[in-house]
């Protein structure tokens, strides 16, 4: 393995060039989501997620003290039946890197140099990553660049359901 070269795309140098720096993160999400699932092996569909949440929960594998702060104070048990109540319908799968966040993702010289933290991915739907994303963007810079990051990926009717709720199953991993 080699180092990947550049800076973290959290990296406050980002700051003078924001819209480049979310269309960059874009398209390295259209990059991953374009790998060809077919012969996948690595399954993280929303079934598989949720049986491995169950089993973190039960096993207390689950940082309480690190929720997001709209979830500070609730019980991992809480966050789990949240997620059985409010499971999406469909699945729109890709292949995802499975922790899209801005700290996983390096920038060299204005192009995409590599990712990093590849644990979780495989098989999901394509808002496990565009949640977490929106979320680091929002964490390390503006949220205000959310809706940028969504339309230079190509989606213009976003489904904020499915942004909160890949939001909510991240707290138990």
């Amino acid at each position: 393995m080699t180092e990947v070269e550049g800076a973290f795309a959290c990296d406050p140098s980002f700051n003078s060039d924001m819209p480049r720096l979310v269309r960059l993160l874009a398209e390295g999400l259209r990059m991953i989501h374009s790998i060809d699932i077919k012969e996948c092996p690595f399954d993280c569909r929303l079934e598989i997620k949720l049986k491995e949440a169950e089993y973190r929960v039960k096993n207390g594998l689950v940082d309480e003290d690190n929720f997001d702060h709209i979830r500070q104070g609730m019980k991992d048990v809480e966050v789990l039946e949240e997620l059985y109540k409010l499971k999406p319908a469909d699945e729109d799968l890709v292949f995802t890197h499975g922790d899209y966040c801005l700290p996983n993702i390096f920038i060299n010289n204005g192009k995409l140099s590599g990712f990093i933290d590849w644990g979780r991915g495989g098989v999901a739907d394509r808002y496990q990553d565009l949640a977490l994303a929106a979320r680091s963007f929002e964490h390390n810079f503006d949220a205000k660049w959310v809706p940028l990051l969504f339309k230079e990926y190509g989606i213009e009717n976003i489904d904020y359901s499915k942004v909160e709720y890949y939001k909510l199953l991240d707290e138990l991993f």
